[in-house]
């Protein structure tokens, strides 16, 4: 059968406004939607893919960028004396009132800081080196540690210690020229001791606080290489040139005292403390004159709460006088000289901080 053409004898279409319209024809809007959603989907598990490969590669990478960042960092603080900045990025291990040795204030003049470095390979947990301190290369490992905040830190297995102790109590240490509070040693202690982490380097040692004692200063290396580092030392305490001169004042204050009314005999010198100044005469004297012709030398020991005095040398001097060689009725006076060799002797203590001299 045919169909019958229209009025106009034109055939019959769809108007062009419904196929521009939010109504498509039928069948087609379906299957351009499934092609706009599959078009969408693709490209999202195409980013999808892109976006976890990036954050791959970024975690394969991190650990080992971040460990030998943190390397370089701390060997560069080394070399520039910078102790914060190395404490920065390493856990030495110890709480903050053991970390004097790690200020700048200290490390930066030691001697012998490390003064280049080379990394050769970074893991997760540890660095290979190859550093140079004072012309000696070693090549060595750091192991890293990571902080509670997720940062990566030098460890405290890489720290030495600095082992200082002296042969009696005193109040504090210096090391490089700065003072370091010794640790308490409790009432009735032989000695005081240090024990504290150190960056590699060469560290002067000494003591203060102290205006009567001192020791003869001490040299400690921190190395890179552990078996050559020598950082056990044991200062002895000696008396200082104040205390030397003060006792020295003292004691001839007391040869003063003891010449301007010379005891009768020795039992009265020993209990006066004038027993280098006895006369061992016992008749009448009288017109009694010293002369010192040398000054007896001394030593001066620790004891347990001040100084002993230790005679060296004894000294020179002669005593004139009169002897009465007659009755007590019937004197008869002869002139008499006497060598003496006197000795210092007797014990300093301090005393409200100040040298006081105790007879012995």
């Amino acid at each position: 059968m045919e169909i019958p053409p229209s009025a106009n004898n034109q055939p019959h279409l769809t108007p062009y406004l419904q196929q521009q319209g939010g109504t498509f024809p039928e069948g087609q809007p379906r299957r351009n939607r499934k092609l706009i959603i599959a078009i969408a989907a693709g490209a999202a598990v195409v980013l999808t893919a892109a976006t976890a490969g990036v954050v791959l590669l970024v975690s394969s990478l991190s650990p080992a960028q971040d460990v030998s960042a943190t390397a370089e960092t701390y060997f560069q603080a080394l070399i520039d004396g910078d102790g914060e900045k190395a404490l920065s990025v390493s856990d030495p291990g110890v709480p903050e009132n053991e970390k004097a040795l790690l200020q700048s204030n200290v490390y930066k003049n030691a001697g012998q800081h490390i003064d280049g470095y080379r990394i050769m390979d970074a893991k997760s947990d540890f660095v290979t080196a190859e550093v140079t301190q004072n012309g000696r290369k070693q090549e060595i490992i750091l192991r890293m540690t990571k902080s509670p905040e997720g940062e990566w830190k030098v460890g405290a297995k890489n720290f030495q210690k600095i082992r200082l102790s002296s042969t009696r109590p005193v109040e504090s240490f210096t090391v490089n020229g700065v003072d370091v509070a010794a640790p308490g040693a409790g009432t009735g202690a032989r000695d005081s001791q240090l024990l504290m982490p150190a960056f590699p380097g060469e560290y002067t040692l000494g003591i203060s606080g102290d205006k009567y004692a001192t020791a003869e200063e001490q040299k400690a290396l921190v190395s890179i290489d552990r078996a050559i580092s020598k950082t056990t030392e044991r200062l002895t305490v000696i008396p200082s040139q104040l205390l030397l001169d003060e006792t020295r004042t003292l004691l001839e204050n007391k040869r003063s005292e003891c010449t301007a009314t010379t005891p009768v005999n020795a039992s009265e010198a020993s209990r006066r403390g004038c027993s280098g100044f006895a006369l061992y005469e016992y008749r009448p004297t009288r017109n009694l004159k010293w002369t010192i012709e040398k000054e007896p030398t001394f030593t001066l020991l620790r004891s347990e709460d001040g100084w002993i005095i230790q005679s060296e040398e004894a000294g020179k001097a002669s005593v004139s006088y009169e002897v009465n060689s007659g009755r007590d009725d019937a004197p008869q006076w002869e002139p008499k000289v006497e060598l003496v060799t006197p000795r210092a002797s007797g014990e300093i203590q301090i005393v409200d901080g100040k040298a006081t001299l105790k007879d012995r």
